[in-house]
C-alpha cells in the first residue's frame, strides 16, 4: 500500500513492494528492500514523498530475526573491523620492506627472483581476495614518500590481480596479472637511482625514466613461470589507447588486457598517494580526473571495472569533505558514482553531492 515517507518508522518492519524510480530506469532504491533509517535518509535525499510498502511476512521477520540474534555488538564488529585491518596492514609493511630489499638488490646488478616475489605478493593478494575493503585504503601505508616506488609495486599488483579477479579471469591469469603489476617498473632499478627522489623532473631525466618499461621487460624475458601475456603486460602498462603512450606508441587493440589493466592501477595508485612532488586526491577525486581528464586513454570497460569494485565498498564510510565536515556515505547514484549521498556527522543533514559542485570528497577515513 501506498505511504508516505515522512510516516515510515524502521521498526515497523515494512518491505518495499515497488521499485523507487529516479529519472533513469534503474532504481533509486529497488523492491523488496527493508525499510531502515539509511534507506529513509535516502528517499528524503532524493525528495521522494511517497513509496509502496507492506509489512514483512512472517518469513521475512525470522530471517531478520535470526540475524539479529547472531549479529555481533556494534562496537565488537568495529574492533574486528580495526583489527583486520591492522594485521593485513602489518603484513603489507612486511611485504614492501622485503620488496625494497629486491629492489636494491636489482640496483646492484642482482636479477629478479620470480619465487621470491611470488611468496611476497601472492598470499598478500588472497587476503587481500577475501577482504576487499583493504583496497580503499592502501593510500594510507605510506608512512614515507621516499619509499613510495616500493608501495607502488605492491599496490599495482594487488590491485591489478583484483581488477582481473572482477574480469572474471581464471585464478592462474589473476595471479600472473598480480605478479606482472607488482614488477611492472623493476626496471626503474636501472635507471640513475638520483632522479627516482628528486622534486623536479627535467626533460633528460624524463626520458630515462620512460625507459623503464623496456628494462623490466629485459629483466623478466627469461623468467619461464611468468607468461608472455604477463611481460608483454610490463612492456606495455604506459601505452595509451590512443597512442600517447610509451615505449611503442601501441593503440587500442594493439595493447594487451593486461596492459590495459595494470595501466588502471598504476594511475589509481599514483594518483591517491601523496608523492614528493604532489599531494595525494581521494579514490573519489581519482575516478573523476582517470574517466574525465584522461578519457581516451584508458581501458573504458576496465576503468568501470575499477569504479565498481571501489565505490560499492565505500557505503557506510566516514568520509571528509573539502569543507572540512565529517560525513557518512549513504548512498551511491550509479549515474554519479564519484558523488554520493552523504550523512553529515555532526548536524545529520542529507546532502547530494551531485546537487553540490563546490564539495567533494577529500579523504575516505578509517572508520
Amino acid at each position: 500500500m501506498k505511504m508516505r515517507v515522512s510516516q515510515l518508522k524502521p521498526e515497523a518492519g515494512l518491505r518495499l513492494i515497488e521499485n523507487v524510480n529516479g529519472l533513469t530506469k534503474n532504481p533509486i532504491v529497488p523492491k523488496d528492500t527493508i525499510i531502515t533509517n539509511e534507506i529513509i535518509d535516502v528517499l528524503n535525499a532524493f525528495a521522494v514523498k511517497e513509496v509502496e510498502a507492506v509489512k514483512a511476512d512472517n518469513s521475512e521477520k525470522l530471517m531478520k530475526k535470526k540475524a539479529k540474534n547472531h549479529q555481533i555488538d556494534p562496537i565488537s564488529e568495529s574492533k574486528q573491523n580495526d583489527k583486520k585491518l591492522l594485521y593485513f596492514q602489518q603484513h603489507y609493511q612486511e611485504v614492501v620492506k622485503e620488496y625494497k630489499k629486491e629492489f636494491q638488490r636489482w640496483q646492484s646488478g642482482g636479477t629478479v627472483d620470480i619465487s621470491i616475489i611470488r611468496r611476497l605478493v601472492i598470499p598478500l593478494f588472497e587476503q587481500l581476495e577475501k577482504e576487499p575493503i583493504h583496497v580503499l585504503f592502501l593510500q594510507n601505508y605510506i608512512e614515507n614518500v621516499q619509499d613510495y616506488i616500493y608501495h607502488h609495486a605492491i599496490s599495482v599488483g594487488l590491485i591489478s590481480g583484483y581488477l582481473a579477479k572482477r574480469l572474471n579471469m581464471n585464478r592462474g591469469e589473476c595471479f600472473q596479472v598480480t605478479l606482472a603489476g607488482s614488477l611492472c617498473d623493476c626496471g626503474m632499478a636501472r635507471v640513475n637511482p638520483g632522479i627516482l627522489n628528486q622534486n623536479i623532473i627535467n626533460n633528460d631525466d624524463q626520458r630515462e625514466i620512460k625507459l623503464h618499461p623496456t628494462y623490466s621487460y629485459k629483466m623478466l624475458q627469461k623468467i619461464p613461470s611468468l607468461s608472455t601475456s604477463a611481460k608483454l603486460a610490463v612492456l606495455k602498462h604506459h601505452e595509451r589507447i590512443d597512442g600517447s603512450g610509451y615505449p611503442l606508441k601501441e593503440k587500442g587493440k594493439n595493447i594487451h588486457l593486461y596492459a590495459k589493466i595494470i595501466a588502471i592501477a598504476d594511475v589509481y595508485h599514483a594518483l591517491i598517494c601523496n608523492r614528493i612532488y604532489k599531494t595525494k586526491v581521494s579514490p573519489f577525486r581519482a575516478i573523476e580526473i582517470m574517466t574525465r581528464e584522461m578519457f581516451g586513454k584508458l581501458d573504458v570497460s576496465v576503468l568501470q571495472t575499477l569504479t565498481n569494485c571501489l565505490m560499492p565498498l565505500s557505503i557506510n564510510m566516514l568520509i571528509k569533505l573539502s569543507t572540512h565536515q565529517i560525513g557518512k556515505i549513504l548512498f551511491i547514484d550509479h549515474r554519479y558514482p564519484t558523488r554520493p549521498v552523504i550523512q553529515l556527522v555532526e548536524s545529520n543533514e542529507v546532502i547530494q553531492l551531485n546537487e553540490q559542485n563546490d564539495i567533494s570528497i577529500k579523504e575516505i577515513l578509517n572508520n
